[in-house]
């Protein structure tokens, strides 16, 4: 079992792990944190350098992500031999996921019998446009030829790989 105190935190190896954050920061700094916005000393003069400055937090972001992966994939090992990890008030456990299987005709009948209409509930998601696409042999075009079409519904920051 994980065991945190205030001074360290142990990994299932025993060894003592600092994390960055551990470090003392200033008031002002902690209050941007508690905010959401993250403290980033970069003057407004100098473009190029503020890019650099971005691009190295682009970085530790990466390589902090890596280690979270690494160290999640080493408690998911332990909790599968020995069974679910609390801490405080959270848990680290399998717990089961859902997803609907059916007829779907059917389910599509007696919500019309209802009075409501099926394709307010029945959506296309991405995954399953993919999928339909690599099933079928269709590309986007095709797709909007049959009334389907692709649209964006908001905005997420997360990396990707450069194409």
């Amino acid at each position: 079992m994980i065991k945190i105190e205030e001074e360290y935190c142990m990994n299932m190896n025993g060894q003592t792990v600092i994390f960055p954050w551990d470090e003392p920061m200033d008031i002002d700094a902690a209050a941007l944190i508690d905010e959401g916005a993250i403290p980033m000393d970069l003057p407004e003069e100098n473009k190029e350098e503020r890019h650099k400055q971005a691009q190295q937090l682009a970085a530790e972001i990466l390589h902090l992500e890596a280690i979270l992966k690494a160290k999640k994939e080493e408690l998911k090992q332990y909790v599968e031999q020995n069974g679910k990890v609390v801490v405080g008030d959270t848990q680290f456990d399998f717990v089961p996921s859902y997803s609907w299987e059916g007829n779907w005709e059917a389910l599509a009948r007696h919500i019309r019998e209802k009075g409501l209409n099926p394709f307010d509930f029945f959506k296309l998601g991405s995954t399953e446009a993919t999928k339909l696409m690599k099933k079928t042999g269709w590309d986007e075009e095709q797709m909007k030829e049959h009334g389907v079409f692709r649209v964006m519904s908001g905005k997420q920051f997360r990396s990707s790989k450069v194409k």
